[in-house]
């Protein structure tokens, strides 16, 4: 009796891993997919304040992020769809207890209102439309003064910005059905989104070429906010670290 006893005791110890496993697993993914949005987020805000050089920057960022989170993401999910197969196989054959919550997204990833599913349309692999592209690439202002170059520089950032809103919540998107359906490769999605960017950020670039004095003055309108983000954190690690050496 004391066998059997011993026997079910590690068969919950191993469901109990497993499924703590799978819960690390699935936020990691999540983690990855996140950061990759928040990275896009952070070229829109630097295009918003008409930083070229922050763009540049940004976008180098996004890059290496894009290519770290490729590399972690494939032996993540491959190891997570292992396990909920383990799962699923264990709880048949009874071997192991379905009492255990199934491990999801924890409510820190959880961002500000669900994403739609994107539109079947020329850009269905990314469901991101490209309405700025083309569309205003023969437009000009009526009239050829700085206020009329202003307007309409200003017209298409926000509209590029908001394909890179879009993009973000894609991306996002992507990321649950990935964890939760299987129903994407986010490999392809991350490369997608990359691709993606590029152009967007290239398009930005031809439209500011055509008048680089006129964004240069709108430069400062709109301070990034992850800027200042990092820098709030920068100063508290200063002072943790400046505090710890005192202590020493």
């Amino acid at each position: 009796m004391s066998d059997v006893v011993d026997e079910v005791k590690k068969g919950g110890h191993v469901h109990y891993d497993a499924s703590l496993r799978v819960r690390d697993l699935t936020q990691n993914i999540y983690d990855i997919g996140d950061e990759i949005a928040e990275h896009i987020e952070h070229i829109a805000q630097a295009i918003a304040d008409w930083d070229g050089e922050l763009v540049e920057d940004c976008l180098l960022e996004f890059t290496s992020v894009v290519r770290q989170g490729r590399k972690e993401v494939r032996p993540g999910l491959a190891e997570l769809n292992g396990l909920r197969q383990a799962f699923v196989s264990g709880v048949r054959s009874g071997e192991m207890s379905n009492t255990f919550h199934h491990p999801g997204r924890t409510l820190s990833f959880l961002r500000k209102g669900a994403p739609t599913p994107p539109p079947e349309s020329n850009q269905a692999a990314t469901g991101v439309t490209s309405s700025s592209q083309g569309a205003d690439d023969g437009a000009r202002p009526q009239m050829a003064t700085t206020a009329g170059w202003r307007l309409w520089l200003r017209e298409r950032n926000e509209e590029i910005i908001g394909e890179l809103a879009e993009l973000s919540e894609w991306v996002v998107q992507q990321t649950d059905l990935a964890i939760n359906a299987q129903a994407v490769l986010l490999p392809q999605v991350f490369n997608e989104a990359e691709k993606r960017t590029r152009e967007i950020v290239a398009h930005w670039q031809e439209g500011v070429a055509k008048q680089p004095a006129v964004a240069q003055a709108m430069r400062g309108e709109a301070p990034p906010q992850f800027l200042a983000e990092r820098a709030r954190i920068e100063q508290l690690i200063a002072k943790l670290t400046k505090r710890r050496g005192r202590v020493v």
